[in-house]
């Protein structure tokens, strides 16, 4: 007897696993690991940078009375950045919220939490990317420096120039050309300017993070190196990763970061050039993020339509003096 090829399969139920999946990057290393300052109270938050004057050591006579006097204060200068506040809007029906959705215990709480894995995301690509400061001015609202302006020859005729970060401090050597001399000139810029040997975080693209990792090894026979590494085979695996760098003049750690020269808007997930060349050299004592309003949920009435609400924060980046920090601005 012939089988139907052919099935009624109406009555079939479906079968929806009971998980629910998101891959997107949200790692935010810079808010993470940034210092917090004591809470702001105004949208424009100022802050004092001063210099050392020359050297002097031309003696003294004996007897010699003082004559003349010295404004101790007389490079000090005020900068600053303004609060720029970050929102992301939730909101779940009725008929949604009473529903028996897949993977998912509350939609009004899952709502919640992606809300706030968004606005932290925000502020991440906000803080590390080429940004402007911006005084508000409806429909312009306000908006803070980002480390792309902040670390710049040209970051706004507000910060004196004896202030600004110097062109040595800033390297745009293509990443597949990028050498540890290149690398190395970067930091020995900024010890030149802060006068120490100091430790740093790197906050890098994935382009820079791989150049990093190649410096000093040997490739075949065509390519000499002064520094090899021999690894025991029977370990089964190979190491090529390098997290710290210790040079001359500085000790970095490299932390991937793939939120660094975004612009707004973009698609994380489609990484540009500039994203994966772009690194901050950061020395955690000159950098910080000052709250006004802190990340907060809030819930509004409910109109009829459903359970709805917003996550908020208001804050602004603070570069205490950007003489002493650095950046990778390739754009390849």
């Amino acid at each position: 007897m012939a089988l139907s090829t052919t099935y009624n399969v109406a009555g079939d139920r479906e079968d929806l696993t009971d998980f629910l999946t998101i891959l997107s990057p949200e790692d935010t290393p810079k808010i993470s690991t940034f210092s917090k300052t004591k809470r702001m109270t105004n949208a424009y938050q100022e802050w004092q940078v001063d210099s050392l004057s020359p050297v002097a050591f031309g003696g003294v006579l004996e007897g010699q009375d003082v004559l003349a006097f010295s404004n101790q204060a007389v490079n000090r200068a005020r900068i600053g950045n303004y609060v720029q506040q970050f929102r992301e809007q939730w909101m779940v029906s009725r008929l949604q919220e009473a529903s028996d959705v897949a993977g998912v215990s509350s939609e009004v709480a899952n709502a919640k939490m992606k809300a706030m894995r968004e606005i932290k995301r925000d502020i991440e690509a906000c803080i590390g990317s080429d940004n402007d400061r911006q005084q508000e001015a409806p429909p312009a609202p306000y908006k803070l420096r980002a480390l792309g302006k902040w670390i710049s020859t040209s970051p706004g005729s507000d910060v004196p120039a004896a202030f600004r970060t110097p062109s040595a401090n800033i390297d745009t050597t293509a990443t597949a050309s990028l050498g540890e001399s290149a690398f190395n000139d970067v930091f020995q810029s900024i010890f030149q300017q802060v006068g120490g040997r100091r430790t740093y975080t790197l906050f890098a693209g994935p382009s820079l993070k791989r150049a990093i990792s190649k410096f000093q090894r040997q490739e075949g026979t065509t390519t000499a190196k002064s520094y090899m590494v021999t690894q025991d085979a029977e370990q089964h695996q190979i190491d090529l990763d390098v997290t710290v760098y210790v040079g001359d003049f500085h000790t970095v750690t490299i932390v991937p970061d793939l939120f660094n020269g975004i612009l707004d808007g973009a698609d994380i997930s489609t990484t540009t050039a500039q994203q994966k060349a772009r690194g901050y050299v950061i020395d955690p004592e000159l950098v910080g993020i000052g709250y006004m309003l802190g990340i907060e949920s809030n819930e509004l009435p409910d109109l009829g339509g459903g359970r709805r609400g917003f996550i908020l924060a208001a804050l602004t980046l603070m570069v205490k003096n950007p003489l002493g920090l650095g950046k990778f601005a390739a754009s390849s």
